[in-house]
């Protein structure tokens, strides 16, 4: 695997350059299925040393190498030196002329200011940060070492190997062998993802690891604290609370806006401008969305959004003093229908969990699950949060996706919908896991059926 690693770099993907790191990536990829097949079959007992071992070094392939796949780094970078000169980075985007605040020297390498050569490659630079707290002082850590975008990478690789620690300690106390963890620690997503990359994920799904550990040992208040931590690097953990309040008690969820208040305290000079950069996230994002892209398909070939106007302006008219309705004609358009149901869709799925009294764990697998396929927005990345669980629970339609998101790649630097050369990919993208998904289900449910027939043919026997 460590030579198809170093194929990968040396391939050097490119906007309309990736059809060789692809056929790389799934060369890697079937390596890491073999020893996935070993590894649930017993085989890599005792071989603890080794699965860190080898999961340093894949990491350590990347690390000097400049991200080909995303430039998220250099927005991470930009947050940094801002917090670090004194700025805001909510007041603060990247295509800022001036910055508001004393410039340092010129010579000093954290200074943030728009004439940097490394703001040019920030995508979006007109729109303020989307990060929250946590994730600010990670990056200003970074900035701080000197070392430019390859600081914060380093910091992310540190917190990737500690996913790994994390994720044995966890099977262990669930009694499940810790070479499980060879499903996270060597999956070509994650490697490629964090050590080149250096997208942020790994320091928010430690902190979620951290809680799943915590409430395995009853530490209700220590899990609540964790899972905040984690939605303060980035927002998703905290929802996941929904399938662990059973576990916890509601005194210990008053941590929770606590903890987001303190956190974004220091930032709260943006006024309302402190979740502008998640706002246009969520109004402007469309990206190699699955279950979504079939919902909004839908809903836009009903055409609704005549009905509904028509539906408030009737209201309007008849019932005084709701001049505010007015505000919901710029919603009734079939993207945000779409994605008011399916964030409902995903609501309903976490009452669900909670109503079946579901395993906490297992809740915040298949919610995360759920997420990822509901999501308006499904980057390759965003498929590590559900990669840890898959240690816990192995699923072999979860375990090939994460293969299969790589795909994505293949529309690598098109600048929106309008401009991916290739829509169909995600056809190809999550056709094979939904087969699979569906052969799985069906191969279950008529286990079960036999199991149940035999155990009535038995009783009656008896």
């Amino acid at each position: 695997m460590e030579c198809g690693f170093v194929l990968l770099l040396a391939a050097k993907p490119a906007p309309g350059r990736t059809s060789l790191f692809l056929v790389l990536y799934f060369v890697v990829f079937l390596l890491y299925l073999l020893a996935v097949r070993d590894t649930l079959r017993g085989k890599s007992e005792g071989a603890g040393p080794l699965v860190l071992g080898l999961a340093c070094l894949f990491r350590l392939t990347f690390i000097a190498a400049p991200p080909a796949l995303s430039h998220d780094l250099y927005r991470y970078l930009w947050d940094g030196r801002v917090t670090l000169s004194g700025g805001n980075p909510f007041l603060e985007p990247p295509a800022s002329r001036v910055a508001p605040y004393p410039r340092p020297p010129v010579s000093s390498p954290a200074r943030a200011s728009s004439d940097d050569p490394d703001i040019a490659r920030i995508e979006h630079a007109e729109i303020p940060t989307i990060y929250p707290p946590a994730a600010q002082a990670l990056f200003a850590a970074g900035a701080a070492l000197q070392a430019g975008v390859y600081g914060i990478k380093l910091l992310v690789i540190v917190a990737d190997l500690l996913v790994i620690v994390a994720l044995r300690a966890l099977l262990r106390a669930r009694d499940q062998p810790p070479g499980l963890s060879l499903i996270y620690a060597w999956n070509p997503l994650a490697v490629t993802e964090t050590a080149w990359s250096g997208h942020l994920e790994p320091a928010a799904i430690l902190f979620v690891l951290l809680a799943a550990r915590a409430i395995i040992q009853k530490r209700e208040h220590r899990a609540t604290l964790a899972l905040t931590m984690g939605g303060l690097v980035k927002l998703f953990p905290l929802v996941l609370m929904a399938p662990l309040l059973r576990s916890v008690r509601a005194r210990s969820l008053l941590l929770v806006p606590t903890l987001l208040v303190a956190a974004y305290w220091p930032f709260h000079a943006a006024g309302r401008r402190l979740f502008a950069g998640l706002r246009a996230y969520s109004d402007r994002w469309l990206a190699n969305e699955s279950l979504f892209a079939l919902v909004y398909a839908a809903i836009d070939a009903l055409d609704p959004t005549p009905r509904l106007k028509s539906v408030i302006a009737w209201t309007r008219r008849c019932i005084p003093h709701t001049g505010g309705l007015d505000r919901l004609y710029a919603y009734v358009y079939p993207v945000d229908l779409a994605k008011g149901l399916c964030a409902l869709a995903l609501l309903v799925f976490a009452v669900g969990l909670w109503l079946r009294r579901a395993d906490p764990l297992r809740g915040c697998f298949l919610l995360t699950a759920t997420a990822l396929l509901l999501s308006p927005t499904a980057h390759p990345w965003y498929f590590l949060w559900v990669l840890p669980w898959l240690c816990l629970f192995p699923s072999r339609p979860f375990l090939l996706l994460t293969g299969l998101v790589s795909l994505a790649y293949v529309n690598l630097g098109a600048a929106g919908r309008a401009m991916e050369p290739y829509p169909w990919i995600r056809v190809a993208e999550y056709a094979p896991f939904y087969v699979l998904l569906g052969a799985d289900w069906l191969r279950g449910a008529l286990r079960g059926r036999a199991e149940s027939a035999a155990r009535v043919a038995a009783s009656r026997t008896g």
